[in-house]
């Protein structure tokens, strides 16, 4: 074979070869700009909810997930569980919650009910669920024994009776009931009919700016088909409470207060996911 034939071979295997590059770049081109608006949309329809532009970036990689509403997914529940009040934000939380159409559980402060009781019947009246969150918020008193443990939750609803004309038998222990609570004060709760619940998502809004509950929500929220919210009685965590509410409802999730008739979800029984 002469070089003027070599050279022709050549020249058409190197331009096949171009040929199907440039038609595979525009494949890939093609498919990536058809598919950025459909991501868009996805992940708008939160963003849109979150106003504060300091939230933009972190709620595009946080809700980077497929949308599956508006409209209420069956499996679907959240539960708001606010603790350490009444206090001074209490009637700001219930107006949010009023506007929204939810309620909430607010695990009560014996001391915090005795100073607040006009919040304390708002926030049975609004119909959202009284619990206990102890007497002296210290586990070294409340678990000096089991007596002393079960004594403080009976002085939390006594509290509740005369403010209220309401009893419960919902609480939640001080850090939750593991590892502090010894299993003695455990089981002598559960004896006297108490119905204890702790979280699977901490906001921790202790902590935490308005933006960063709201992200924190997000993240830890996104692969959850029951959650049970714990929040505090904070200024922050009131002013973050409507953009949680909006979410979790766009995210397909019914929002319910705990009831007597729930299966209290706790450490101890390992049935938070």
């Amino acid at each position: 074979m002469n070089d003027r034939k070599k050279m022709t071979i050549l020249y058409i295997i190197v331009s096949f070869i171009l040929i199907v590059l440039l038609i595979t770049a525009a494949i890939i081109i093609n498919n990536s700009t058809s598919a950025t608006p459909t991501i868009n949309v996805e992940n708008n329809r939160i963003t849109k909810i979150v106003k504060s532009d300091t939230l933009s970036e972190i709620v595009y990689k946080a809700s980077n997930e497929i949308y599956k509403g508006p409209g209420i997914t069956p499996d679907k529940i959240a539960y708001i569980t606010i603790d350490d009040g009444p206090s001074k934000y209490t009637n700001e939380i219930l107006d949010t919650l009023n506007k929204n159409n939810v309620n909430a559980t607010f695990f009560m402060i014996n001391g915090n009910m005795k100073a607040h009781p006009e919040e304390v019947k708002r926030i049975i009246k609004d119909g959202n669920t009284a619990g206990f969150h102890s007497v002296s918020h210290d586990i070294h008193k409340l678990y000096q024994s089991p007596e002393a443990t079960v004594e403080e939750f009976d002085t939390c609803n006594d509290t509740l009776y005369k403010i209220s004309g309401e009893t419960s038998k919902i609480i939640r222990l001080p850090y939750g009931s593991k590892p502090y609570a010894p299993e003695e004060s455990y089981n002598k709760l559960i004896d006297n009919g108490y119905l204890i619940w702790d979280w699977n998502l901490d906001t921790e809004d202790w902590r935490s700016t308005k933006d960063q509950i709201i992200s924190n929500i997000l993240y830890y929220g996104r692969d959850k088909k029951e959650i049970v919210i714990l929040m505090h009685e904070k200024e922050q965590s009131a002013k973050a409470l409507n953009n949680i509410i909006l979410i979790l409802k766009e995210r397909g999730y019914k929002i319910l207060p705990v009831t007597n008739h729930d299966n209290p979800k706790n450490f101890w029984e390992r049935n938070l996911k």
